[in-house]
């Protein structure tokens, strides 16, 4: 019986450990890359950085409210969208993964599909901005 329990507490341990090094070792979100694919990104700012930048937080607003009014038409058309809060984040298309790193300006649009070069746009975007860039770069229409 003590054998049993000691069995117990350690498999607790190790799958409690595992889970704490997986967060604190790769804290940066990776997107899986099946098709077609944009990912809204934007640098984390912080409550005090958005109430000392009034550009910072119209920009944070603006980008939020676009980004919900395109993620239906990009589903129907068969696109994956995601948001990423984050200065940079991995990308996986099979088994090679790759690191973007959202440099200086922190908010923008990441378009990527298999066997496409990914083709990345900088700034906040409007809804119908972010849905011509989608065509134009994926070769797909919106009803």
């Amino acid at each position: 019986m003590k054998q049993f329990v000691g069995i117990l507490v350690f498999v607790a341990a190790w799958v409690g450990s595992g889970c704490s090094q997986h967060t604190s070792t790769n804290p940066q979100p990776v997107f899986v890359i099946h098709g077609p694919t944009i990912i809204a990104f934007f640098a984390p700012v912080t409550a005090k950085d958005l109430d000392n930048d009034e550009d910072t937080n119209e920009a944070l607003s603006d980008f939020q409210f676009y980004n919900g009014k395109v993620s239906t038409p990009l589903h129907r058309a068969g696109i994956e969208f995601y948001e990423a809060d984050a200065r940079y984040f991995r990308i996986r298309i099979g088994k090679t993964i790759s690191t973007y790193r959202t440099g200086k300006y922190g908010v923008g649009y990441f378009f990527i599909a298999p066997g496409k070069k990914p083709h990345i746009v900088y700034s906040v975007m409007t809804d119908e901005d972010l849905l011509d860039e989608a065509r134009n770069y994926f070769g797909l229409a919106f009803r």
